[in-house]
C-alpha cells in the first residue's frame, strides 16, 4: 500500500484533486508482529491518535470495505446509548496533527448493523476543546459497507497547519426528534458500527523562500569594495 501519494476515493469529488498526500490513515492492518490495534497505520507527522467515546471496540472482518489487503480488519464499535439518551455523545474520535498540510479531506468506510443509529454527526475541533458540527450522515443500508463517505475541510479556516485538529463521529437522534432511528429496523443498544480506511489527506504547504540577509561583516566588505571602485572611477576621469 502506498501512503505518500494516494488516490482519493473515486466519486467523492470533494476537492477536485485527483491525488493528495496522506496525513494519517487507519486501515487496521497488522503490524510487523501481526498485531492489529487502534493506532494509525500511517501518520506523516507521527502525531495521531484514536479515542472511543463511551463505546467498546473490537476488530472484525473488513470484507466489503475499500481495503483488500490480506490480514486487515475493521474497527467494530458497540455499546451505544439507550434510546432517547446520549444524543451526540457516543462514537469515535480521531486526532490528527495537520502541521505542514493544507486542504484537508476526510474519507472513510462505514457499516451499520440493522439496529444501530441510522444518523451520525461529524464534528471537529480546532483547539481540542470546542466542537463544531460539520455535517451529518444517514445510513440507508445495513450490514454492508458504504465506501467513500467523507468531508472536505479545505474551506474551513484553522484546519490547516493545526496540531490540535480532531474529528469525531457520534450517533445522533433523528433530525427533529428526541430519539434514534435504526438503520434497518428498530433502534437497539446491541447495534454496532464498523469503520475502516479512515483517511486524512491534504497537500503540503509550499515553503516560502526568504532572501538571506547578509551578515554585518559582509555588508562592510561590500561597501568598502564599492568605495574603492568609486575612487578608481574618479581617478580615471581626472586622468
Amino acid at each position: 500500500m502506498t501512503f505518500k501519494s494516494i488516490l482519493l476515493a473515486a466519486g467523492l469529488l470533494l476537492t477536485g484533486l485527483a491525488q493528495a498526500d496522506t496525513v494519517a490513515l487507519w486501515s487496521y492492518s497488522p503490524d510487523r508482529g501481526g498485531i492489529v490495534s487502534t493506532k494509525p497505520t500511517y501518520t506523516d507527522n507521527g502525531n495521531a491518535s484514536f479515542d472511543p467515546l463511551g463505546v467498546s471496540t473490537t476488530f472484525v472482518s473488513q470484507s466489503g470495505s475499500s481495503d483488500t489487503t490480506a490480514g486487515s480488519m475493521a474497527l467494530n464499535t458497540a455499546g451505544y446509548a439507550a434510546q432517547g439518551t446520549g444524543d451526540r455523545t457516543t462514537g469515535v474520535r480521531f486526532s490528527i496533527d495537520t502541521t505542514g498540510f493544507q486542504d484537508i479531506v476526510l474519507t472513510f468506510d462505514q457499516r451499520n448493523s440493522a439496529t444501530a443509529s441510522a444518523w451520525t454527526a461529524l464534528q471537529y475541533t480546532l483547539d481540542g476543546e470546542n466542537w463544531i458540527e460539520a455535517t451529518t450522515f444517514r445510513m440507508l443500508r445495513d450490514s454492508v459497507f458504504v465506501k467513500g463517505l467523507g468531508f472536505d475541510f479545505s474551506d474551513i479556516a484553522g484546519v490547516d497547519n493545526n496540531a490540535n485538529f480532531a474529528v469525531q463521529l457520534v450517533s445522533m437522534f433523528a433530525p427533529g426528534t428526541q430519539g434514534y432511528v435504526g438503520t434497518g429496523g428498530n433502534y437497539g443498544t446491541g447495534g454496532t458500527i464498523r469503520y475502516d480506511m479512515v483517511l486524512f489527506a491534504g497537500s503540503l504547504i509550499p515553503e516560502v523562500d526568504v532572501p538571506e540577509v547578509p551578515e554585518p561583516a559582509s555588508i562592510l566588505l561590500t561597501l568598502a569594495a564599492l568605495g574603492a571602485m568609486g575612487v578608481s572611477i574618479r581617478r580615471r576621469k581626472q586622468a
